[in-house]
This record gives structure tokens, C-alpha cells and sequence, in this order.
């Protein structure tokens, strides 16, 4: 698997800042693309501000790969590491339709691929189909409850798809207490602790 930089907007502990990293992982099924916006981004409303949810650029699309990867499905449908690989580089360029197209047949053929079903449900939140994809994780939670990066775009989409705060608190303090060693617990905890201060505004 080669590897590739990704660009997260990771909220900050400073309300009102997001701060930008740069992480390079493979591409591979246990990457989390959802990002999660600070909760001072959300309007009086909850609404989000612009067209839909905030996310990096694209990055440049590697055609010799695409063609290659498009070739070796053709030949082999059943090959899961070249779907799941074509259908993050589709995700990547934000062709959600076709990115979720792939991850399906990635079910079809690993129905408990808990990392592939969590990344449908975050290309159905970047496509602002928030009713299906906060369905897509609750069908993930069912498989592996604790599932800490399910968990985290859940919450993710509550807030910033439905405005549910209460919701995301729910989802995110559950991470927090049976995941105390994932990468963001600490930035989560702080959204945790600004929403509830939001909650007690009148």
C-alpha cells in the first residue's frame, strides 16, 4: 500500500480555532475522513455555516493509479484492497457516489468491514445526506459497538447534520470511556465540555 498526506480541520482548545494537520497513513481501511467542526462554528440556529460540511481539498489525483486500479477490478471484481483503495482516491477527488458505490461492494464481499462501513457513512455526511448517514453508523455500532471512529463521526453528523447536540455528547462521551487511548480523546473531550456550556445558555 503506498502512503499518502491527509489534511484534517481538527478542532482546537481554543473556542473558535481549528487547527490543520497534516497526517500520512496508508491507504487503507482504518483511515477516519469525517472532520469534525468546532462547535462555535455552528450558528445561533446550529446551522453550519457555507454549503455543506467543511473538508480538506482534494489532493492530486494519481491517473497511472486510477487506470491501474480500474484494470484490476475489471479483471478480479473481488479484489477488496483495490476497491477500497479506488474508492478513497474517489472519495479524495469528492466523488462520493462513486466512492460509496465501491465501499459497498466492499460489503458485499466483507459485511462486517466495520472500518468501509464507517467511511460510507462519512462520504453520505460530505454529501449532506445526514439521515442515511447517521443510519450507515448505527448499522456500524450494531456490528462493533465501541467502534471508536464510528463513534466520533457519529458524533460529528448529530451535531453538525442535525443539530443534535445531546446526541453527539452521548456519542462522543461513550468514545471517551471505552476508547481513552484514541488519537483526538482530548479534543473531543473539549467539544464535549463546549457543548455543554452551549446547552446552558438560554
Amino acid at each position: 500500500m503506498r502512503k499518502q498526506a491527509w489534511a484534517f480541520l481538527l478542532v482546537g482548545f481554543i473556542i473558535g480555532f481549528g487547527a490543520l494537520y497534516t497526517w500520512t497513513k496508508k491507504r487503507a481501511p482504518d483511515i477516519v475522513r469525517a472532520t469534525p467542526l468546532p462547535v462555535e462554528s455552528l450558528g445561533p440556529a446550529g446551522s453550519v455555516p457555507g454549503q455543506g460540511p467543511e473538508e480538506p481539498p482534494p489532493p492530486p489525483l494519481d491517473t497511472a493509479r486510477l487506470q491501474q486500479l480500474e484494470t484490476e477490478i475489471k479483471n478480479n471484481p473481488k479484489n477488496i484492497e483495490a476497491l477500497i483503495e479506488l474508492g478513497g482516491m474517489h472519495f479524495d477527488q469528492k466523488n462520493y457516489p462513486k466512492a460509496i458505490d465501491l465501499y459497498k461492494k466492499v460489503l458485499e464481499l466483507q459485511p462486517s468491514n466495520v472500518e468501509v462501513s464507517t467511511d460510507i457513512g462519512t462520504a453520505l455526511f460530505y454529501s449532506n445526506r445526514f439521515d442515511e448517514a447517521i443510519a450507515q453508523f448505527q448499522k456500524t455500532l450494531a456490528l462493533q459497538p465501541n467502534h471508536p471512529r464510528t463513534l466520533f463521526n457519529m458524533g460529528v453528523a448529530l451535531l453538525h447534520g442535525k443539530n443534535d447536540a445531546q446526541g453527539a455528547i452521548q456519542a462522543w462521551e461513550k468514545l471517551v470511556q471505552n476508547n481513552p487511548n484514541f488519537p483526538q480523546v482530548d479534543l473531543v473531550k473539549e467539544q464535549i465540555r463546549l457543548l455543554k456550556e452551549r446547552e446552558k445558555k438560554p
